[in-house]
């Protein structure tokens, strides 16, 4: 773990080492498998972060912390008005912290929770998949997979376990989009593809729509 660095990139840094001294916790806002999101405050500058705090010596495996590191990494490179900006990362209290830009408005709503989170049988990072693939649907139809007219949580959770939403068009969308779409909503976690997969399509269907100079390579085909 000594890739992680006690960093910070705030417009106002703190004038110490970062530590968890230096954040007023005020409220829980969200959780997964092995982290805890909280709005906190900052007491050196007047600022509202959300601090996602990473049990990440609890994770047995090796893979997931890796993950932990390229999502950093990742975050550290992202800058976009609507892209959540990452502000920093520290180890403190045996655990990995990082500091997000919290978003005031709240997150999304349950229907982009997957089966097994909804089951409360495990997290990980294809559940994050299937995250991916309904936001994909929204942003092409408009409105979530499962969607529909005066309905309750119960019958929202039996779409969701059950897989039950309407296709993309495909006199419409690429068969790409709706083959990636589809195969991250699942209701299998394991049937679902890796994250480079999902970086390979998203890389090819970028430069099919891209100018050429501003295409990336594209090491090789993906498989569907």
């Amino acid at each position: 773990m000594d890739k992680i660095s006690n960093m910070y990139n705030f417009d106002d840094p703190p004038p110490e080492k970062l530590s968890l001294e230096l954040f007023k916790i005020e409220k829980k806002i969200g959780k997964g498998q092995f982290s805890e999101v909280f709005r906190a405050e900052c007491t050196w500058v007047e600022l509202h972060v959300a601090l996602k705090k990473i049990q990440v010596f609890e994770m047995v495996d090796q893979k997931a912390r890796q993950d932990c590191l390229k999502e950093i990494d990742l975050l550290k490179q992202l800058n976009h008005v609507n892209v959540i900006r990452y502000y920093a990362s520290f180890i403190d209290n045996n655990q990995l912290n990082i500091v997000l830009e919290l978003a005031e408005a709240g997150d999304m709503s349950r229907m982009i929770k997957s089966p097994e989170r909804i089951q409360e049988s495990g997290y990980n990072f294809k559940s994050d998949l299937w995250s991916t693939g309904c936001l994909l649907y929204e942003m092409a139809a408009l409105q979530s997979p499962f969607y529909g007219d005066k309905m309750n949580l119960y019958s929202l959770c039996k779409k969701i376990e059950n897989c039950e939403y309407p296709p993309l068009p495909a006199d419409i969308y690429s068969t790409q989009l709706r083959d990636l779409v589809s195969r991250c909503i699942l209701p299998e976690a394991s049937k679902r593809p890796e994250t480079n997969e999902v970086l390979e399509v998203a890389e090819h269907m970028n430069n099919h729509f891209s100018p050429p100079d501003e295409q990336s390579p594209v090491p090789s085909t993906p498989q569907f």
